[in-house]
């Protein structure tokens, strides 16, 4: 390294000269430049409250009675869940066929609804076509109504299709709209 006042050769990292003593100035560091780097966003967790709420009343509904069955000539009645198909009230058999494939759609609907509120289509076939049938059926003595766990099916159905349009929930931002994103209950996003 060359002293700037004398001119002598001084070793390396030496900082005054050997010579006259001056200080020898070190030559700047290069300039670094840095470029700016960019960060991908974080995934982002988005979930409809809305047809998870709509999900958990159809579980909800599974456990209270579906039917209310009354004897037209004493009065007796009994109340059926929707996994009560083989039940017999004074000798009839209740329930048909009808009654096992509507719970069915239900259930399946259900199951589909905690992953996409589309579930919320066959929810609202299976309650429906459940309470049709109770509407429909004839007996002689008996009487039968659907009753409050049939009632909360729909409405689980119906809250369930809401989200679909309306997904209510965290990760949702107001003005934007993202058909994709409505599909699933639960997704995560940049």
């Amino acid at each position: 390294m060359k002293c700037p006042t004398c001119g002598k050769e001084n070793p390396e990292g030496q900082k005054f000269c050997g010579d006259c003593g001056s200080m020898i100035v070190l030559p700047p560091p290069p300039l670094v430049q840095y470029v700016p780097v960019q960060l991908k966003q974080p995934y982002q967790l988005r979930v409809n409250v809305f047809c998870l709420v709509g999900a958990v009343l159809a579980v909800i509904s599974l456990f209270l009675p579906w039917a209310m069955v009354q004897d037209k000539e004493s009065g007796d009645t009994a109340n059926l869940g929707a996994f009560d198909f083989n039940e017999n009230f004074l000798g009839y058999h209740l329930f048909s066929s009808n009654f096992r494939y509507s719970v069915t759609l239900f259930l399946i609907g259900t199951a589909i609804a905690f992953f996409c509120p589309l579930g919320g289509v066959l929810q609202l076939v299976g309650s429906m076509g459940f309470i049709i049938s109770t509407l429909t059926v004839t007996f002689e003595t008996i009487n039968m109504v659907f009753w409050i766990g049939a009632l909360v099916a729909v409405v689980s159905a119906a809250f369930v299709l809401v989200s679909l349009a309306y997904p209510i929930g965290i990760g949702y931002e107001a003005g934007r709209r993202d058909a994709l994103a409505r599909l699933l209950t639960v997704s995560a996003f940049r």
